[in-house]
């Protein structure tokens, strides 16, 4: 699938140069970035060019702060908002759990969590007033899909402000094949996600940003404004409804 484009021939000449990663090989992705850097931009974008690949993926999104950017998926079975994201994920968790166990793998699927940092805060804000474990069920979780996922079809996007490694049981933040990060990162963030790699020093926009997958270099990538969002959205939904029956 696409992954975006190279920024230098986008945004000079106008040419979009596509950068192809198979989901196959590359199921697992961090996007981060501060607020206003366009991950927003570049989740939808991304989205819609998975369904137009894969349109028979099973996708599950995790809309953590009810945001109006993704509203148009409310109805859609595997759409959750709130406190509901915890559901979400653990349906998701079963049914990984459930294909490792029968070793039938089944049509491709990725969960998709925005917010999430904000979600697990939420977590064990309520375990600490409950005395419940709610945030380590799901930290560990969705290690364990990070880790084994790959084998059998499961694939996790995360959205992020900051990548901390604590979000991330057991080092399973290493296991992201493809990290994103959008918009002008601190000196830390750059060497949170991209430990070990030669920064190149570029002030960018929103939407723009560094792209690092596996056995790859790290690039220069660019997330271009949706012409027709209502479009591209209405195109998303009609994809995830046909495929669930909706």
């Amino acid at each position: 699938m696409i992954w975006g484009y190279l920024k230098e021939p986008f945004s000079k000449y106008g040419l979009a140069i596509p950068i192809k990663l198979g989901i196959a090989s590359y199921p697992h992705a961090l996007i981060t970035g501060a607020s206003g850097s366009g991950k927003t931009q570049a989740l939808l974008f991304l989205l819609g060019k998975l369904l137009q690949n894969i349109p028979d993926i099973v996708v599950y999104l995790c809309d953590f702060k009810n945001s109006e950017d993704f509203s148009f998926l409310k109805g859609y079975t595997h759409y959750y908002t709130g406190k509901d994201c915890y559901q979400g994920i653990m349906e998701y968790y079963q049914c990984f759990s459930d294909t490792r166990e029968n070793g039938s793998i089944k049509n491709r699927s990725i969960l998709i969590c925005d917010e999430y940092p904000a979600f697990v805060n939420y977590l064990q804000m309520q375990d600490k007033q409950n005395k419940t474990k709610y945030a380590t069920i799901v930290l560990n979780s969705v290690a364990e899909i990070l880790m084994l996922g790959r084998g059998i079809n499961f694939g996790i996007w995360i959205v992020t402000q900051r990548a901390d490694s604590t979000l991330f049981s057991n080092g399973a933040r290493d296991n992201f094949m493809v990290i994103v990060g959008l918009g002008n990162l601190s000196k830390e963030q750059k060497g949170m996600v991209f430990s070990g790699q030669e920064i190149p020093d570029t002030r960018f926009s929103a939407g723009e940003g560094m792209l690092l997958a596996d056995s790859k270099e790290i690039m220069e990538v660019k997330y271009p404004m949706i012409a027709n969002v209502n479009d591209w959205k209405s195109h998303i939904l009609r994809i995830l409804q046909k495929q669930s029956g909706g």
